[in-house]
């Protein structure tokens, strides 16, 4: 059973009122995406724990993040943290659907990220709440991208983590309003397995687009590679990923 809190360097994430955990996703697409300089805005969307925003506002100065959540309960989780954290007065959690609040066009935003809803069409559980947060009903890939452009400014980026078969299906998205893939990442688990995430950026200024590979372990369980810690030594407790809730 997962424990009800996870301790990073400069904050810790109070977990035991959201159905989703901190896991492996959240942490690489917070670490990896590119940060907007100072006096810009950014909305971390579906936030959950509030995990991602916080990582933006550690890695960022005067930026203002928006943490939106559907879920009453994960929302509140989520203020909390903030609440908790150096940068609460630079953050603010908003209770909120996505289709809803992009619909009214508040702010216009310098990155929107999100770690989105994952399945499509399989099983679930008995949860409402974990299945709010791990089927893409209530939030699919198609809702991100057309809410997303409605709220990006000309130069903004829009950053996400997905599994592999959802590459496609993101790539048709961006042809279909007219974005361009800037960055990806493809993640692997371990030397010799296939990918199984990638890591995406795409914005409506066309260009090259730069492209490497993540390789997370070293081919042991828990021995995490060179540029999987490199990526995220400002975060853990210590080396690699594994949960450290000391």
């Amino acid at each position: 059973m997962s424990n009800n809190w996870f301790r990073f360097k400069q904050f810790t994430i109070e977990q035991e009122h959201v159905a989703m955990k901190v896991g492996t996703d959240g942490v690489l697409l917070g670490a990896w995406a590119s940060v907007p300089g100072p006096g810009s805005r950014v909305l971390d969307l579906g936030c959950g724990t509030g995990l991602i925003a916080l990582m933006i506002a550690q890695r960022t100065r005067d930026v203002w993040v928006d943490a939106l959540e559907i879920d009453p309960s994960s929302a509140r989780q989520a203020n909390e943290n903030i609440q908790n954290s150096p940068w609460k007065e630079r953050m603010k959690c908003i209770p909120s659907s996505f289709q809803d609040y992009s619909s009214k066009g508040k702010y216009q935003y310098d990155q929107i990220i999100c770690n989105p809803p994952f399945f499509s069409a399989s099983s679930k559980t008995a949860s409402k709440e974990k299945n709010l947060a791990r089927h893409d009903d209530s939030l699919s890939l198609g809702d991100i991208f057309q809410g997303s452009v409605s709220l990006m400014k000309k130069r903004a980026v829009l950053s996400l983590i997905l599994p592999v078969d959802k590459e496609e299906t993101a790539y048709d998205l961006m042809l279909e309003h007219r974005m361009h893939c800037k960055r990806k990442t493809r993640v692997i688990p371990a030397p010799g397995k296939l990918s199984n995430r990638v890591l995406l950026e795409c914005s409506f200024l066309p260009g090259k687009c730069q492209e490497d590979d993540l390789t997370i372990e070293t081919g042991k369980r828990h021995r995490y590679s060179d540029t999987y810690k490199n990526l995220t030594e400002d975060f853990y407790l210590g080396e690699g990923w594994k949960d450290r809730r000391e």
